[in-house]
Formats: C-alpha cells, sequence, structure tokens
C-alpha cells in the first residue's frame, strides 16, 4: 500500500520534538513529508524516527536531507534514527547531510 504518514509529539520540556515516519517514501509522497515539519517552530532538538518508514529512491533520500538542513538553519539540532531499518535497499552514500 502507499499508505504514507507523519506523527509528532513534542517533549515535555517544549523544546525537543520527535517526527515518526511511517510507511512508504518515494517522489509522489515528498511534498506530503516536507509538509509535515513545522521548520518555525522553535526548537532545541528535533528527532526524525524513520524506523517504520520504507525508502525507496534518491528523491526520499534528498527530501530527509532537505528537511534535516532547513531544522538546523533554524537553529535546531537534528537526528535521524533508523535509518537502517528504513532505508535497506539505498546505499547510505546517497546522502548528504552528513
Amino acid at each position: 500500500s502507499n499508505a504514507f504518514a507523519v506523527s509528532s509529539e513534542l517533549s515535555a520540556c517544549g523544546r525537543a520534538r520527535t517526527y515518526r515516519v511511517e510507511g512508504q517514501l518515494f517522489y509522489g509522497s515528498v511534498e506530503d513529508f516536507m509538509a509535515a515539519f513545522d521548520f518555525r517552530e522553535p526548537l532545541e532538538r528535533v528527532t526524525i524516527d524513520v524506523s517504520r518508514a520504507h525508502i525507496w529512491d534518491i528523491s526520499s533520500v534528498q527530501a530527509l536531507d532537505m528537511a534535516v538542513l532547513k531544522f538546523r538553519r533554524e537553529g535546531a539540532e537534528v537526528r535521524i534514527v533508523g535509518m537502517n531499518e528504513a532505508s535497506e535497499t539505498l546505499v547510505d552514500r546517497l546522502a548528504l547531510h552528513d
């Protein structure tokens, strides 16, 4: 199925947010993926959990990179968790953010 969803949760201190990405991430869902993030929220830390996502193509990797860079530009420290589970089909070197 092409089901795709992003949910998020603010920490008790209000300074950190965890986004959980679930489902199929490919060029067709990149727009929804980017729209799911609030880049203007004043946060110190952002965690993007992709362990329950499936990353299918280069445009998904680029979207993930773009999200990381946008959050960093707003001053947040960003980490991605679960990348290995999400992108077994993709070579890690496709990503630029590190």
